[in-house]
């Protein structure tokens, strides 16, 4: 008998901590012109940034599948989690200081477009390795709906929290990613396939 979803520590891990992170990545990403507009008043700036997020996403999602196929994809979750920290981190620092730039805005925006787009097929790849052959369907339904969570919760919260201060929906980010990155580090650990009770005794019968 297979662990059931619900009670599968390493799948719910996953699901959890990238909750966190689609709920942080959105709500920075719509408030990212409204933040350039503030800064710069300039509307080109703003469409510098967000084509920045887009043209990182293209570049990046173009081998991102070939590449994480050799590379260790626990890793590159891992890593994709802590640049997008950091990444809000300093955003919000330079904001604070007030010395935010459209260069260190563009860098910022970057860094959101390649994590994004080798965080995807990380995730795809890693999915089978976490759940049974015949759970495989309904964890991809909610990983979907998931998605769509974190869509619609961070594109909600991003203009609010905007409003409350400059800063804050990329604090908010931070968060989120340091948040999600502390949870994944115990994803899967020791173990490459779910539980599946009395599979050990299966070579043992006739």
């Amino acid at each position: 008998m297979t662990t059931p979803l619900s009670r599968n520590r390493n799948y719910q891990l996953l699901w959890g901590s990238q909750v966190l992170s689609e709920l942080g990545f959105n709500a920075a990403t719509i408030a990212f012109p409204l933040l350039v507009l503030a800064v710069t008043g300039s509307g080109a700036a703003s469409g510098l940034v967000l084509g920045t997020v887009a043209a990182a996403q293209l570049v990046a999602g173009l081998p991102g599948g070939a590449l994480v196929d050799r590379w260790n994809r626990r890793t590159v979750m891992l890593a994709c989690e802590a640049a997008q920290a950091v990444a809000a981190g300093s955003l919000v620092l330079a904001l604070w200081l007030n010395i935010a730039s459209v260069v260190h805005m563009v860098v910022v925006a970057a860094v959101f477009g390649v994590c994004g787009a080798l965080f995807e097929p990380a995730e795809d790849a890693t999915l089978p390795s976490l759940v049974s052959d015949e759970q495989l369907p309904t964890a991809v339904a909610m990983n979907s709906g998931r998605t769509s969570l974190g869509h619609l919760a961070g594109t909600a919260a991003g203009g609010f929290l905007f409003a409350v201060g400059r800063f804050v929906p990329f604090a908010v980010d931070f968060v989120t990613h340091t948040l999600a990155f502390v949870r994944r580090g115990g994803t899967w650990a020791g173990r490459s396939r779910p539980a599946c009770a009395g599979c050990g005794d299966s070579g043992t019968s006739g």
